[in-house]
């Protein structure tokens, strides 16, 4: 046993010299890599929001959660230091004697607040301000009958009703009786770009079987007149 574990050592130092009798080339650390310049391309410098790096410069996890907290937003979904102090749409720290947990956010937990708000505000007014996509759009309504560019999708999430179930009028956004809007729900204002980007193919009311009819006929081909 001891001569055969003694004869696999050997053999494994000698690989390393075979071929040429030089050991095997270092490699960098696998974990090595260029920074991408996150900030770039989400603000588009590029004209898109393909890959942008810049070497020596990298944005981890830290640093996204301080550049989200300096502007006032939360990063996946942990609340800032002064709203978990004193609660502002988040339940505050579970204490039990020198043990403090979140227990809240395990139930409560929310990316809201005043700061996302106003982005999801501002967003929607800015709509799509492309000159580019507008031109394109009107390119594309007088050849296809449609526009190929909407403005972004807000998310329609706001504030944290202090509710730990929601109920059906704000799970689904419709509330014909007003039986929950302005009581227990709270509908937010950023706009519904999406909605209204519709048009008239858009019915009043729930989602019926009309409105799938009407939405299902707008993108049909147009039936060709007969030969003669």
């Amino acid at each position: 046993g001891a001569v055969a574990c003694l004869l696999g050592g050997a053999s494994k130092a000698i690989s390393d010299l075979a071929f040429v009798g030089v050991g095997c080339p270092a490699r960098d650390a696998l974990t090595q890599a260029n920074g991408y310049r996150l900030d770039n391309m989400l603000q588009q410098k590029q004209g898109d929001m393909s890959l942008d790096v810049s070497e020596g410069y990298w944005i981890g996890e830290k640093g996204f959660f301080k550049s989200q907290n300096a502007q006032g937003l939360r990063y996946r979904m942990i609340p800032l230091k002064d709203e978990l102090k004193n609660g502002i749409e988040t339940p505050k720290l579970f204490q039990l004697g020198p043990i403090k947990m979140r227990l809240g956010e395990l139930f409560g937990g929310t990316g809201n607040n005043e700061k996302l708000r106003e982005l999801k505000r501002k967003l929607f007014a800015s709509g799509l301000n492309d000159p580019q996509k507008e031109a394109e759009n009107d390119y594309w309504l007088k050849r296809y009958g449609h526009k190929r560019w909407y403005p972004k999708y807000i998310n329609q999430s706001g504030a944290n009703n202090g509710q730990f179930l929601r109920g059906l009028a704000a799970w689904s956004g419709y509330d014909p009786l007003n039986e929950e809007r302005g009581k227990t729900w709270k509908e937010m204002d950023f706009g519904k770009p999406w909605i209204e980007a519709k048009g008239e193919l858009r019915l009043p009311g729930f989602v019926s079987k009309a409105q799938m009819e009407k939405e299902m006929a707008s993108g049909r081909l147009l039936k060709q007149p007969a030969k003669k």
